[in-house]
């Protein structure tokens, strides 16, 4: 052959001791536009191929006709040898062959026109299925002539042929006896030969043709079989001339041509799907263009976009990084073709083209791979360029041997394009699963497949990390250079993509809600997590600014949005009133005692205020160890602390989540890391406050509670700036905590001691818890000096847990109930009752 008729059967190879070949794809039932501009149906086109090939005799059948030719050569050399007799005279066939007459045949009156050409001619009888399998029986086992058998619509054939035991036995004697010489075509209009063989097995009589079939799937090259696909853009670009020349298709933007074309040989249309709606643009008359097109929905894009490439990776929001990796790409693949056009490059294997996108969710990964298919089928890469997007059950299934069939078939679907699999490290994260088997798989076509497809690996980036650093086989495909890092939008970039989607879908606000929305972005930003949704949470605020603007508005669709319709769940991260720090650090000085914690706080406040006098950027907040007895205000403060943060911007939320070690120690291996990254995650933003936090490791290294601390010491650092932790507990024993982890002593930078009450500071916060309860007690001087005598008492009875504050609530109920006991029932419901000396319990009372 000197060459292929048209791009679709480039790799077209006729197979070499295979008595079958199976044609199978799209392109089956298509029409084809050759580089010499004639159109052909499939049947011409392997006529041209098979003719080339050094087949003398072409022979077509089908369920429809069952015998017929597109030459006189090939029909002539069919007719069985006949001896010199009258026109009229009839005789016998040879004994072995027989036709629709038996053995007899006539002789026709004159050959038939060259083309579609019947045997036997129009008056006589129709070929039975019976007698057509034995006439292609008959011609595949002769070896004068090298035979081509081409059976068109097998599907057809082989399920609705009524001599389908002949027919399956003719199929399987030709593959089990067949050679070189002779060769069967079955045309089969399935896309992959995955589908073609579960066709043939749902018929449960053709085990051999099966067999044959599987035989193939497990080959490297797959000889005996062949698939044609969709139009090339050349081969589509040859359909518009031809339309043009003979039925006055007008262009409507010859420069833009190539760019039309390319985008329909990324739709799945036939050539012949093609040709019908190009005449319907005739019959229209319209020009062909791609807005035209993207207007029909006969292509992609929107119909007001028809920028390039590079315009659309240069007008993405943010992704400054993406961006310069795209273009980097983008020319060294031009390099790499222009290299090859002048023969200066002499490796088989020009690079990796495969790629690994790391980022959150709604970072545009989607949106890029799609313009990666572009990039690769405007320079050639690739043929068309689509994008299929798929996930671990798109590949794995839960049944031995269906991964494989499942993985190839998304494979199949994305050829000549790009597949993107999401969360691709899930694959090696299912335990007793599959999804070994789906790598495998993905690596064999990657191989067996070079250049037919672009695999795009996504998900997070450290799993994703992870999974490629375990494969050995993924991580040789995907080098590191072809890592595209994506990060999260920033708060503007946010703002940005909300006020785009917005106007796309056709709202209109005022100055005072871009505003509102500035700030709801900057603390969605500030707020979010590892599954915050970037670009998909702007998303999803459009759509639910949009139903309550609706609801508002009652169909009056000119009313802008209004701050009324923002939802209430977004209003968290609207700026409120925040306490001032001087409120916050008066109410800190309110509090008794605790001049070390307040110490600490002031000069805490006062270094932001001179960072912050000189332009600097504020710290992130520490994180705090509180060391003392029970009842000396640790929670208190830890509270205040969270809302002092927040007013001084180094915290968003500012809340106070109290946990303990049962709320970060699980029972079960694997577990606690879950659980404390859990309680972590609730305290985003605000403040962990863990009480008695050596009670972590009491059970030394074989106990799940270092897990815990391990989990914690790495959020700590992971979280720096969105978390404060703040550890409590005794002295002593805190020390043996911040020792069971060389990390956590350099990640608590502030130590504050939280000692005992003195005795007056005791009284004072006893005298204060009075005046808070109803109905308001006053404690005169007598009732002081009892208490505080009593409280002395106490102290010195239990040194080792005495309570301060909470010991002082003690006493209080005490009181309390002593002074309901001495009042009895004929107490007066007008005045407040007055606490006596004899209130005071005496001892251990």
């Amino acid at each position: 052959m000197t060459g292929p008729l048209v791009e679709r059967l480039n790799g077209f190879r006729l197979p070499a001791g295979d008595p079958l070949f199976v044609v199978h794809g799209l392109g089956v039932d298509d029409v084809f536009v050759g580089h010499d501009y004639r159109v052909r149906g499939i049947e011409e086109l392997l006529w041209e191929v098979l003719h080339q090939a050094g087949f003398s005799r072409i022979v077509y059948s089908s369920l429809s006709q069952p015998l017929y030719f597109r030459d006189v050569a090939s029909r002539d050399l069919s007719r069985p040898r006949r001896r010199t007799a009258p026109a009229a005279e009839r005789r016998m066939m040879r004994p072995e062959f027989s036709g629709p007459l038996g053995r007899r045949v006539v002789r026709e009156s004159a050959p038939p026109d060259e083309g579609q050409l019947t045997v036997p001619g129009p008056a006589a009888p129709a070929l039975t299925d019976q007698h057509r399998v034995m006439m292609l029986d008959h011609l595949m086992k002769q070896t004068e002539h090298r035979t081509a058998v081409v059976l068109g619509h097998a599907e057809e054939s082989l399920r609705h042929d009524r001599a389908e035991r002949a027919l399956a036995g003719a199929l399987a004697e030709w593959a089990q006896h067949g050679d070189d010489h002779n060769l069967c075509l079955l045309l089969f209009s399935r896309n992959t030969l995955d589908d073609v063989q579960e066709f043939v097995g749902e018929l449960r009589g053709l085990p051999l043709l099966e067999s044959y079939l599987r035989d193939q799937s497990g080959r490297s090259a797959r000889g005996a079989t062949a698939a044609i696909g969709l139009p090339h853009a050349a081969e589509l670009e040859r359909l518009v001339h031809v339309l043009r020349l003979r039925e006055g298709l007008r262009i409507g933007d010859w420069r833009g041509l190539p760019l039309t074309v390319r985008a329909m040989a990324a739709a799945p249309e036939r050539a012949k799907n093609w040709r019908a709606m190009l005449r319907q643009l005739v019959r229209d008359e319209r020009p062909l263009d791609l807005a035209e097109l993207r207007r029909r929905h006969w292509v992609g894009g929107s119909s007001q976009d028809d920028r390039g490439v590079s315009d659309r990776i240069r007008d993405m929001v943010g992704l400054s990084s993406v961006k310069e990796h795209l273009e980097r790409l983008r020319w060294r693949v031009t390099a790499e073709a222009e290299l090859r056009a002048r023969g200066l490059v002499t490796a088989a294997d020009s690079g990796s083209p495969h790629l690994v996108f790391t980022g959150n969710p709604g970072t545009g990964k989607t949106t890029v791979a799609r313009l990666v298919g572009e990039i690769y089928r405007d320079l050639g890469l690739l043929r068309r360029g689509h994008l299929v997007e798929a996930e671990v059950p798109d590949l794995v299934a839960g049944v031995v041997g269906e991964t494989a069939i499942r993985t190839n078939r998304t494979v199949d679907r994305a050829l000549d394009g790009v597949l993107l699999v999401d969360e691709i490290y899930r694959l090696s994260d299912q335990q007793r699963g599959f999804g070994q088997e789906a790598i495998d798989t993905l690596l064999t076509r990657m191989e067996n497949d070079r250049g037919r497809f672009v695999l795009i690996a996504a998900g997070y980036p450290d799993k994703v990390e992870e999974f490629l650093g375990s494969n050995p086989g993924l991580r040789s495909r995907v080098p590191a250079g072809n890592v595209i890092r994506f990060p999260d939008y920033e708060p503007a970039e946010l703002h940005a993509i909300l006020l785009a989607q917005l106007r796309a879908v056709g709202l209109t606000w005022t100055p005072e809600v871009e505003e509102l929305l500035g700030e709801v972005t900057r603390g969605l930003y500030a707020t979010r997590d590892e599954e915050f949704g970037n670009a998909r949470a702007m998303r999803d605020l459009t759509q639910e600014l949009k139903d309550r603007w609706a609801q508002r508005v009652r169909g009056v669709v000119t009313e802008p949005v209004q701050p009324a319709d923002l939802p209430e769940r977004y209003r968290a991260h609207v700026r409120t009133a925040v306490p001032d720090v001087d409120e916050l650090l008066a109410e800190l000085d309110a509090l008794v005692g605790l001049a070390p914690v307040k110490e600490m706080i002031r000069d805490l406040v006062a270094r932001l205020r001179l960072l912050r006098s000189h332009g600097g950027a504020a710290f992130p907040p520490p994180h705090l160890l509180f060391v003392g007895p029970p009842g000396t205000g640790k929670t208190t403060v830890a509270r205040l602390v969270g809302g002092l943060f927040r007013s001084l911007g180094l915290l968003a939320r500012g809340h106070l989540v109290e946990v303990t070690r049962a709320e970060l120690v699980a029972g079960y291996v694997g577990q606690t890391a879950l659980k404390t990254k859990e309680a972590v995650r609730s305290a985003l933003d605000g403040v962990l406050f863990i009480d008695e936090a050596y009670s972590l490791s009491r059970g030394g290294h074989g106990d799940f509670g270092m897990e815990a601390v391990d989990t914690l010491t790495r959020e700590m650092e992971h979280l720096r700036g969105r978390l404060v932790v703040v550890a409590a507990g005794y002295p002593g024993p805190m020390e043996g905590f911040l020792a069971e982890n060389a990390g956590l002593r350099s990640r608590f930078t502030e130590r504050v001691p939280f000692p005992h009450y003195s005795g007056p500071e005791l009284v004072e916060i006893l005298r204060r818890m009075a005046r808070g309860r109803e109905p308001g007690y006053e404690l005169s001087d007598a009732v002081a000096r009892r208490a505080q005598s009593w409280l002395d008492r106490e102290r010195v009875a239990h040194p080792a847990d005495f309570g301060n504050g909470r010991t002082v609530r003690v006493l209080l109920d005490r009181m309390e109930a002593r002074m309901a006991r001495r009042l009895g029932p004929d107490v007066s419901a007008g005045r407040a009752p007055a606490f006596a000396p004899e209130d005071v319990p005496d001892g251990d009372q």
